[in-house]
């Protein structure tokens, strides 16, 4: 199974589980492949890493099981407070 493909598996089942729960949105799925779509985008244009495009597209336990699908490892507390630190930045807080 390719790449993309892994990730499509992982949040077709992540939105499975979700569905189950009262604050389900019938909508996120479209908007999981979207970032699909955009990582695969970004990975291919930017040549940037897996794990860097995944990481801006997907937050949370999403992200954790996005990067587990692709053998990659969880997002680390670590890069997290990075990530947020350069959001924060960029919208000038």
């Amino acid at each position: 199974m390719d790449t993309r493909s892994k990730m499509v598996h992982a949040v077709t089942e992540y939105d499975r589980k979700q569905s189950a729960k009262r604050s389900y949105s019938i909508y996120a799925l479209g908007h999981y492949l979207t970032a699909i779509d955009e990582t695969c985008r970004d990975i291919a244009e930017q040549h940037i890493s897996i794990r860097a495009a995944l990481a801006s597209h997907f937050t949370g336990r999403l992200l954790d099981v996005v990067l587990k699908s692709v053998g990659e490892p969880k997002f680390t507390e670590d890069e997290r407070r990075k990530a947020d630190s350069s959001y924060f930045r960029s919208i000038g807080l």
